[in-house]
């Protein structure tokens, strides 16, 4: 049912928007039924071939402003297709793989998750077992998957915390809630709720895992994800949501960064990318995001929000600049 008072053409609009959404739901999840012949697994790998043949209209709805961005990182333009082609197949296959998951399933989801391989040379997560770690997480690859991985990962039984933005879409937050099959107790929480930060550190002083991702900009799409923090990302200056750094330095923890790469048609890979000891909130900032520059540079057509970088180089005033500005709009009418 529309809302009242809406012009016939937005109207339109809004239909067209939901049907599409619904269709592509419907395609997703019968694309997902075929691809449970492996042999259609093969088709995946091939799509970003099938895209450069098709009218750039055609290549995905982020095709264009994806490839705009990766000529910042001085690619050919020809490199450039390629990679943004490939990022519209990497955002398919992530849509259908949520579907055979099967997370209701235990024993399905913990064969799928012991097939990924893991990448840590460095020895990482062993390195700091018995260190306080927050596990933070870019959204690269199929980053719901990575959360599967790093829970499985953990033979004794464990309580973890996984906030998330989007903790009112019930697909997500069911599929979260299903990984408890595999022996561990899951705590869901809203990263838009005050509390939030509360809950995590009265569950980091218990022993409770976090896990958190950590590369969301400071609003999107009018959305506010949290309070800014500055920094240098690719050159330029930028901003990203201050709290799960700031917890981390805050609570004593050390910041395991841990990504996921899609391989088309395959299960894909766990990397460990670094571990970022405790250590003053500006000194973990710095190793950070060389970290994160660092694995999205060697494969951007993972990172989620390759299309849309230019939401952490918008200034976006704290929530004190906002009162300051307030009290002084006051005082001058007054």
């Amino acid at each position: 049912m529309m809302p009242r008072g809406l012009s016939g053409r937005m109207q339109r609009w809004l239909w067209l928007a939901r049907f599409k959404a619904r269709l592509r739901r419907q395609l997703l999840a019968i694309t997902a039924v075929l691809l449970r012949i492996n042999a259609v697994h093969g088709l995946l790998a091939l799509l970003p071939t099938i895209l450069l043949h098709l009218p750039r209209g055609w290549r995905g709805v982020e095709y264009r402003r994806s490839r705009q961005n990766l000529e910042l990182f001085d690619f050919s333009p020809g490199h450039c297709r390629v990679l943004a082609c490939q990022y519209s197949a990497i955002q398919f296959q992530r849509g259908i793989y949520q579907h055979l998951y099967q997370s209701h399933r235990p024993a399905h989801l913990r064969a799928w998750i012991r097939s990924i391989p893991w990448c840590d040379p460095a020895g990482h997560w062993q390195r700091g077992a018995r260190r306080q770690t927050i596990i933070a997480l870019p959204h690269c690859g199929e980053y719901w998957m990575a959360v599967a991985c790093v829970v499985e990962r953990r033979a004794a039984p464990t309580r973890f915390i996984v906030p998330i933005w989007n903790f009112g879409d019930p697909f997500t937050h069911g599929s979260l809630k299903n990984l408890e099959g595999l022996g561990h107790v899951i705590e869901v929480l809203d990263s838009n709720d005050p509390k939030t930060a509360l809950a995590i550190a009265r569950g980091v002083k218990r022993g409770d895992q976090v896990i958190i991702f950590c590369d969301l900009p400071v609003s999107l799409d009018g959305v506010r994800f949290g309070e800014p923090m500055a920094g240098r990302f690719f050159g330029r200056d930028a901003q990203f949501v201050k709290g799960p750094l700031f917890l981390a330095s805050k609570l004593c923890c050390d910041l395991l960064l841990v990504g996921h790469r899609v391989r088309l048609g395959q299960r894909g890979e766990l990397q460990v990318i670094d571990r970022i000891l405790h250590g003053p909130f500006e000194q973990m900032l710095a190793q950070w995001i060389e970290a994160l520059e660092g694995f999205i540079l060697e494969a951007p057509q993972n990172w989620l929000y390759l299309p849309r970088m230019e939401a952490f180089h918008h200034r976006q005033w704290s929530s004190g600049e906002k009162r300051q500005v307030g009290q002084s709009a006051v005082a001058r009418r007054g």
